[in-house]
């Protein structure tokens, strides 16, 4: 959960959190080794921005400022890249803290504007399911054995430029390719349910003897059994 806010032509700086709004959403992680998690999300929340103080926005066709306010929607898959090694099963000997990069596919459900006159006129449209690319950095923390604490800014490359029903002719500002992205900055907080062990085909090979040993890719030889001697009678 955490805030979202729009870049496009009604944010030509592409500052971040202008006119934010609020998202929450459910994830869920598979850890395929200490560097590499694959990743799961969806969630919902509102899209809003304006032209009221933007130069070169023209008003309306109805005679007010553009102004728009869009429920949003997403499902989204993820590989999540940790720069250190990170397992939260056992905090006393693993890396409690890591840098992550996020990379993924998507898609965004933007549904019809809220609460604006400009729903009233002939630019009305309906709702729109894009193709978005997501991309993001963040930090994870495990503060408590199995619970993952994460920190994560992200931005949503869309390929469309009508989330803000504005889409100008000649345009000096907005993002390079013209396009309007959704930003968002939020916090997660996750628990490993069970611990799972590596990929057979991501385990440096081994004799079959050996037993293994944790998720860190350590294994160790058995102990041998040390037979025990039959007492002589006197």
């Amino acid at each position: 959960m955490g805030a979202t806010y729009y870049i496009g032509d009604f944010n030509p700086n592409r500052t971040p959190l202008v006119y934010p709004s609020f998202y929450a959403g459910v994830m869920y992680r598979y850890n395929v080794q200490k560097y590499f998690v694959l990743r799961g999300q969806f969630g919902y929340g509102y899209i809003r921005g304006s032209g009221a103080n933007v130069e070169g926005i023209p008003i309306d066709p109805v005679g007010n400022d553009w102004r728009f306010n869009r429920p949003w929607l997403f499902v989204e898959a993820l590989a999540e890249f940790n720069f250190l090694p990170y397992y939260a099963a056992d905090i006393r000997k693993k890396q409690r803290f890591t840098p992550i990069l996020l990379m993924g596919v998507g898609g965004s459900l933007f549904f019809e504007n809220q609460g604006s006159d400009i729903k009233q006129h002939s630019m009305r449209m309906a709702s729109n399911v894009i193709f978005e690319i997501p991309v993001g950095v963040g930090i994870k923390w495990c503060f408590i054995q199995r619970f993952t604490l994460g920190l994560e800014w992200m931005w949503r490359i869309t390929f469309y430029d009508q989330i803000d029903y504005y889409s100008p002719i000649n345009v000096n500002h907005s993002n390079p390719l013209n396009k309007d992205w959704v930003g968002t900055v939020g916090l997660s907080l996750s628990y490993l349910f069970h611990e799972k062990r590596l990929c057979p085909a991501l385990k440096p090979y081994q004799p079959s003897k050996w037993r293994y040993k944790g998720f860190n890719n350590e294994y160790e030889k058995p102990k041998k059994k040390k037979s025990k001697k039959p007492s002589k009678k006197l």
